[in-house]
């Protein structure tokens, strides 16, 4: 993979990030009822599983190129995915879930994309 041209790398990147994003989508709706609980473990899997995906392009790379466009497959599929469809159902929907798993990605990636880079100390 270092023999590869960095645009390349980054187009890589954002498709990896498109297809969690795809796959996590669906999922952040997922939840568990205990007793008088209810715990959305499909919105805290999704979440930590593109932030994963981000950090760990962050880690592997000297810049932060690789991640931002890792963050920005993510984040463009969530989108696109917001949006209604052709019969007018949505995959992401306006309620309580849906809005973090909107928001959240987004957020998180700004601070892990800003911190500075753990390999220049």
């Amino acid at each position: 993979m270092e023999k590869l041209p960095r645009p390349v790398k980054w187009l890589i990147a954002a498709i990896g990030g498109a297809l969690i994003a795809a796959v996590t989508t669906p999922l952040a709706q997922a939840s568990l009822d205990v007793v008088d609980v209810t715990i959305p473990w499909g919105l805290i899997a999704a979440l930590l599983t593109v932030t994963a995906y981000v950090l760990g392009l962050r880690l592997v790379s000297d810049t932060r190129m690789l991640a931002l466009f890792g963050a920005i497959g993510v984040v463009i599929v969530i989108m696109l995915l917001s949006l209604p469809g052709p019969g007018g159902g949505v995959i992401v929907p306006g309620n309580l879930y849906g809005t973090v798993w909107a928001a959240a990605p987004s957020i998180i990636f700004v601070f892990l994309i800003a911190f500075p880079s753990p390999r220049r100390q």
